[in-house]
């Protein structure tokens, strides 16, 4: 029998970072409360991207296959003019690192039921729908949570926020602060069926223009596709809808009537680029939205939350397993709030403002794709914009102490 030095973790949260936390833990046998707000996982369009760090985490939690049958392995990028004209492009997604595809496509919704039906095999992990964490608090043995606003409380050793933007976790233990700054536009993200196949499109294009600007990316192989665009602040939901017909027949590329394409979903967003001043309060963490919002230009955003939960779990398994003190946390709060601001937070700013260039400059001007024209031929170029991404990620066993480390050694290592 397994003999476990934490004996609970409370999750808030059952997005793709809380389940994905979750499975991990459950793989160790570790008991697991998630406790969800609402009554049913979130189906609404955000992230569907994950770079290779984020797949190495999938893949050690045993869900990379099932990931990729449910939804796909991109082949090519392009960047292009308003008109479709190409500007750049990368056609080789498809080629392995290390065995693993550097790129798949999911939408988190389906990454959550999949993750869903995954925890069901380890009794060790229960989820409690209609559960709103409503407080948080701890001292020096234990932490716990107040739900629905009740005044019982639920022990554990640690609490994870997972519960997004406005994660009720974070504000308990750090207040109104999350530093940062708000874009000054108003993001859409529609679900539609268009034929962008007759245009000779990629996987994921970025359609480059200051004011009509576009991210079109391929959601699976039946003709869905994700349309992301700017749209002015403070316009309603049903303005923004009402102005879609015009703004696709005006300016996406293809210019489709009314009639010939179908609108599954439209969803308008503020998007911010903020991190938590502290992802670790004594027995309180935060991961994924809850610890940090950027822009969706890159798939960052989940990508980075996913590699959190990669972090976190290292840290948990050494503390469970004796190989790591409890000070660990203050490692996965140190590096993964920098890997944030040096990382993340700036790439996807790049990313954001690259779309906004000037479409008959960009070339001349953005020493990006003088790099990206490069890797195509010269192999040292290559791995140092896939060292940049994997940086992303970061291996927390590095920290457990010497005589546990040396204590383990020859046992399996991690996928």
């Amino acid at each position: 029998m397994t003999l476990h030095k934490i004996e609970k973790v409370i999750i808030a949260g059952a997005g793709p970072v809380g389940l994905l936390t979750a499975l991990l833990l459950g793989q160790k046998g570790i008991q697991v409360d998630v406790l969800e707000a609402y009554d049913e996982i979130n189906v609404s369009p955000r992230g569907l991207a994950y770079g290779l760090p984020a797949i190495q985490v999938l893949a050690r939690a045993g869900i990379l296959d099932k990931t990729i049958e449910r939804g796909f392995i991109p082949k090519d990028v392009a960047w292009r003019k308003p008109d479709g004209t190409l500007i750049a492009g990368f056609d080789r997604l498809e080629a392995r690192i290390d065995g693993l595809p550097q790129s798949v496509i999911l939408p988190v919704g389906s990454l959550s039921a999949l993750l869903l039906e995954e925890v069901q095999d380890y009794p060790s992990v229960k989820i409690y729908w209609a559960n709103r964490v409503s407080n948080v608090g701890q001292d020096s043995d234990k932490a716990w949570v107040e739900v629905n606003g009740s005044s019982n409380l639920i022990y554990a050793d640690f609490v994870i926020g997972c519960d997004g933007g406005s994660s009720t976790v974070r504000k308990s233990v750090s207040g109104a602060s999350f530093p940062g700054s708000t874009w000054p536009k108003t993001l859409v993200a529609v679900n539609a069926r268009v034929d962008f196949d007759k245009l000779d499109f990629s996987d994921v294009q970025w359609i480059i223009h200051p004011e009509d600007w576009f991210v079109i990316a391929r959601i699976d192989k039946k003709g869905l596709w994700r349309i992301v665009y700017g749209e002015a602040p403070g316009l309603s939901a049903e303005e923004i809808r009402s102005r879609l017909p015009e703004r696709f027949q005006k300016t996406l590329p293809g210019h489709p009537e009314p009639g010939t394409y179908e609108l599954e979903t439209v969803t308008p967003y503020t998007v911010h680029q903020r991190c938590a001043e502290k992802m670790r309060v004594g027995r309180i963490l935060l991961a994924g939205d809850a610890a940090h919002l950027n822009n969706p230009m890159g798939g960052l955003g989940l990508t980075t939350g996913v590699c959190d939960v990669g972090s976190l779990v290292d840290c948990l398994y050494g503390i469970d397993s004796g190989d790591a003190s409890i000070d660990i946390l203050d490692k996965y709060d140190e590096m993964r709030r920098q890997i944030f601001s040096q990382v993340t937070d700036v790439t996807s700013t790049r990313n954001f403002h690259r779309v906004m260039a000037d479409p008959e400059t960009i070339l001349e001007k953005d020493p990006f794709f003088r790099l990206l024209d490069k890797a195509k031929t010269d192999p040292n170029v290559a791995a140092g914009l896939i060292k940049h991404e994997m940086s992303i990620g970061c291996d927390l066993t590095q920290f457990y102490s010497k005589s546990s480390v040396e204590s383990t050694a020859g046992s399996a290592s991690r996928p």
